[in-house]
């Protein structure tokens, strides 16, 4: 067995695992990455910006570029690992009963009566990955379609569906950002305070992922829209304080400006 799976994984990851893919992806967040540091050394190495809108904007066009590339690298680490899940239920399959009778057969001679003959299988094999492909991909599929419409400027639909993400799926890798793109939903919408309680959300219920900085800035920026310096200007300091090499931190920082 372990020879079949052996063979069958290095078929997969030499012929149908799109490794192009992770070429282009690698390259793409190497690129972003790049372009990432260039703005932060600019951002940093000036005591005033002089236009510091276009500066946010361009970090946050960033930001959106990342997400991008988290959900491409999200689909692909989905297909690999359903290639691989084939792989070793077709290591685990029975050879036809015929195949393993051909041995005892001397070439040329019958077989005898009770037996099957070498070339007709003992019936289908077993079919893989049934239902579970489906069920392994429901949660990026979801988030994709939910994303989509965020994009498209159709925030209650994205609101609905990341919300169906999370009844369906409250544990994935997926969750922290669909409860973010929520909140971003929201304030999109003017929601300001319902922004604010789904964004600490995120600081609550998923106090370690990458969306925790940009949540906390964003609480920041409700606060602003709302009218509430005080509590803008706390959650911005904390921010710099907690994350200072963020790109959020960066940004709080053009926002605290702005508030003086």
């Amino acid at each position: 067995m372990r020879l079949a799976l052996a063979l069958s994984l290095s078929m997969l990851l030499s012929g149908c695992v799109p490794t192009a893919d992770f070429r282009d992806l690698r390259d793409e967040v190497r690129q972003v990455q790049a372009e990432n540091r260039k703005l932060k050394e600019r951002l940093e190495s000036q005591d005033q910006v002089a236009k510091p809108a276009d500066v946010a904007k361009k970090l946050e066009a960033l930001d959106v570029k990342v997400d991008n590339l988290r959900m491409k690298q999200q689909g692909i680490d989905q297909k690999l690992g359903e290639l691989l899940r084939q792989a070793e239920e077709s290591a685990r399959r029975p050879e036809p009963a015929g195949r393993r009778e051909e041995d005892n057969v001397r070439p040329g001679g019958p077989a005898s009566a009770g037996e099957p003959k070498g070339d007709a299988p003992a019936g289908p094999p077993p079919k893989a990955g049934g239902p579970e492909p489906q069920a392994a991909l429901a949660p990026t599929a979801l988030y994709n379609q939910a994303y989509n419409d965020y994009l498209k400027g159709n925030y209650d639909l994205a609101i609905s569906g990341f919300g169906d993400l999370l009844k369906r799926f409250p544990d994935v890798s997926q969750s922290a950002h669909a409860q973010y793109w929520i909140g971003r939903s929201h304030y999109n919408k003017k929601d300001y305070r319902q922004a604010i309680e789904t964004y600490e959300r995120v600081l609550a219920e998923y106090p370690k992922s990458d969306k925790v900085p940009a949540a906390l800035f964003e609480v920041g920026l409700a606060y602003v829209e709302l009218g509430d310096a005080t509590k803008a200007k706390d959650r911005l300091k904390q921010v710099i304080d907690k994350y200072p090499q963020s790109n959020e931190a960066s940004r709080a920082r053009l926002k605290l400006a702005d508030l003086k």
